[in-house]
């Protein structure tokens, strides 16, 4: 009597290698539809309003900025968001000083203490406006630490990155001379 099954004795191995693969594929790719959905879902729709306190004590209302392209970096005390500022400082702030219709905001991620929030802002060489306790804001506009959202004049979000602020420092200077070249 002839063994069925010993002469198909490769058919588990091979249809779990298959299923396994199939499971590999298609939950890659619904986790990159998530993280492009939670980092740019939020891309195109109107700005959401935050009323936040700057290390130098002033209530900072994004409504202030009407009229103007505005950059929030999202930034906390890792060194990647250190070592993006001098990014920012040269990309974004000197070409840009002179201008009455642009501003840049760090939003300090951390709900941290004024003093220590003031002396990360003096170490990392930060000389635009740095506001306390944004994490909600993040929220908010579906994004987290070492992240850039750019709002045009219309406070429309035009761009919200979705990788570290030092990877999309050139996709954001080029939006910037585009909108403020208008």
């Amino acid at each position: 009597m002839k063994n069925d099954y010993a002469d198909n004795k490769c058919w588990f191995p091979s249809l779990l290698i298959k299923s396994t693969f199939f499971l590999f594929v298609f939950f890659a790719f619904n986790a990159c539809q998530f993280e492009d959905e939670v980092f740019t879902g939020i891309t195109g729709s109107k700005a959401p309003a935050f009323n936040l306190t700057s290390t130098d004590g002033n209530q900072v209302n994004l409504f202030d900025y009407q009229n103007k392209v505005i950059v929030l970096f999202f930034l906390g005390t890792e060194s990647s968001c250190e070592a993006a500022v001098p990014d920012i400082e040269n990309m974004l702030v000197t070409p840009f000083v002179d201008r009455t219709d642009f501003i840049i905001l760090g939003l300090y991620y951390v709900n941290g203490d004024m003093i220590s929030v003031k002396a990360f802002k003096t170490a990392a060489g930060l000389t635009y406006p740095l506001l306390l306790n944004a994490g909600n804001v993040a929220t908010n506009y579906k994004t987290t630490y070492n992240r850039i959202v750019i709002i045009d004049q219309d406070q429309n979000i035009v761009f919200s990155g979705s990788q570290c602020a030092s990877k999309d420092i050139i996709t954001v200077k080029q939006k910037l001379d585009l909108l403020l070249s208008k």
